[in-house]
């Protein structure tokens, strides 16, 4: 603007001013710059709210159900669609998978229903929910890329956390090693693979298996893992364990139900033992200490010649039983000790006592490959398999070098209060009993050791209305050797079977 034209402007301004002083009008005001603006936004926003209406209500159009259109359905025939899929929702199955988790969900335990609210907003809600920003992206994105809703599925929140703890609770448990263990002919060796110890994360589980059902789809999902903790020994540590090296039996009389239930205890525990090369395994440490809080009952065991009632008693028959088992695999005797008197299982000199205060059986593995303990329990019998590599199978066989009968007392002892002969200790004849083992590896190699053991005669004791007496006995009618050990041991028949009692007391 020009200096004459800024001071034409200012004299028509001035004479404006004159003109409304002189007739006595209001002095002019200037319309502010806001006002102005507002009022085109106001314009602008009624066009633009009559174009999102109807390019709402045209998204809507194009929002279909489960694939099908429901432009032309209406609030009855949507019910009933829903209706005829209801069933379907609930006979589904959801598979939750990771590295060493899969469990299945079966829908209809979680009371799955058809989500039906959220499948009647995301019908009907179309630009209508959250900020205006978010609304019109909404129809936006309905109008270029169409809406399918899903046939969303809900379920009980209590049944899913219930199911979803125990999942948990199913894997964050210890780590489990492999094992080998042998399949129902007895005579095939498999390897079960290791199970680490996982710690899964429920709520983002939760979360997503709630997302996952508002889809609509039950396919695998993947389970979220907030820690691993690894077994000691994988499968590929025994993966040359193909064979059966041995295996002994023992029966037992199955009248008593606290024993029982005292040798499938040990016998469970003992179950799965892996020896790797070169190495040592002890009973006590492997098993643990037979307490009540472990579940062991009273049971009839041998100390220092009685017969008492003890917790754990009947766990010897376990420990007996790998100790022949053992023998006739080839493994060396690192420790063993004989019980007060023969065990009714096996025959005399072969049995192997344990106890929590310290007396132990232990072997070593002399092998380059490991080997695996597997226990099997039956109704009245415990089996114990050492499984390994076919290159150590090996030939044994038993001796009895020397067998000495030690006869026992017959003590009769005055007491007034009776009025005949009343025992009041069983007697029984001692042993000094000793057998050599001889070991054929497949590799030529040999190895000679013996077992010895020593039984302490029990002196009988009566209670007598007479005099005082004492008197040796022999009542054990041994044979100077037993078949049953001196017999080649059979590659192809391990088990040895129990011969008859040479005493019948119940003990450990």
């Amino acid at each position: 603007m020009t200096d004459e034209e800024r001071a034409r402007k200012e004299r028509m301004k001035e004479y404006r001013r004159r003109y409304r002083e002189k007739h006595g009008l209001p002095p002019e005001k200037d319309t502010p710059s806001w006002k102005k603006r507002a009022a085109v936004v106001l314009a602008l926003c009624v066009i633009g709210f009559g174009g999102f209406f109807a390019a709402q209500s045209k998204a809507e159009q194009m929002v279909t159900l489960n694939g099908q259109s429901i432009a032309d359905m209406t609030d009855d025939e949507i019910t009933n669609y829903l209706d005829l899929h209801e069933k379907e929702a609930e006979d589904r199955k959801l598979r939750l998978a990771a590295d060493g988790v899969d469990v299945t969900l079966d829908l209809d335990e979680l009371g799955a229903k058809l989500d039906r609210s959220y499948i009647d907003d995301e019908l009907h809600l179309v630009g209508r929910r959250g900020l205006p920003w978010q609304r019109v992206a909404d129809v936006v994105t309905t109008l270029t890329q169409g809406k399918d809703v899903p046939l969303a599925i809900a379920v009980d929140e209590d049944k899913l956390d219930k199911a979803l703890a125990d999942v948990h609770d199913k894997y964050d448990k210890d780590p489990q090693n492999a094992y080998a263990y042998v399949k129902d002919d007895q005579k095939t060796v498999a390897i079960e693979d290791a199970k680490d110890r996982i710690v899964i994360n429920t709520d983002k589980l939760k979360d997503a298996v709630t997302a996952k059902l508002h889809t609509g789809r039950t396919d695998t999902l993947d389970v979220p893992v907030d820690s691993r903790e690894g077994a000691d020994i994988k499968a590929d540590d025994l993966k040359n364990i193909d064979t059966v090296l041995s295996y002994y039996t023992t029966h037992f009389d199955d009248t008593n139900p606290d024993r029982n239930v005292n040798i499938r205890l040990a016998q469970k525990r003992l179950n799965h033992a892996v020896v790797m090369a070169q190495k040592d395994f002890s009973f006590n440490k492997y098993v643990g200490t037979r307490t009540p809080d472990k579940g062991y009952k009273q049971a009839p065991s041998y100390f220092e010649n009685k017969l008492e009632q003890s917790t754990g008693g009947g766990v010897c028959q376990v420990s007996t039983t790998l100790f022949n088992a053992a023998l006739r695999a080839g493994l060396f005797i690192a420790s063993r000790e004989p019980h007060f008197a023969p065990a009714a299982y096996v025959p005399v000199g072969m049995d192997a006592t344990v106890a929590d205060d310290g007396l132990d059986f232990a072997f070593t593995n002399p092998f380059q490959h490991p080997v695996c303990v597997y226990t099997v329990a039956g109704q009245n019998t415990v089996t114990t398999y050492i499984l390994g590599n076919h290159a150590d199978t090996c030939s044994v066989s038993f001796e009895t070098t020397h067998l000495q009968n030690l006869p026992h007392k017959v003590i009769k002892k005055h007491d007034d209060s009776v009025t005949e002969d009343k025992r009041k200790q069983e007697g029984y004849d001692g042993h000094d009993v000793t057998i050599r083992r001889t070991v054929a590896y497949s590799d030529g190699d040999r190895h000679v050791d013996t077992i010895e053991s020593h039984y302490e005669p029990n002196d009988e004791i009566i209670l007598t209305p007479g005099d005082d007496s004492e008197e040796v006995v022999s009542t054990a009618d041994l044979e100077p050797q037993d078949p049953l050990l001196n017999a080649p041991h059979d590659m192809m028949d391990f088990n040895v079977p129990a011969p008859d009692a040479v005493n019948t007391a119940d003990e450990e």
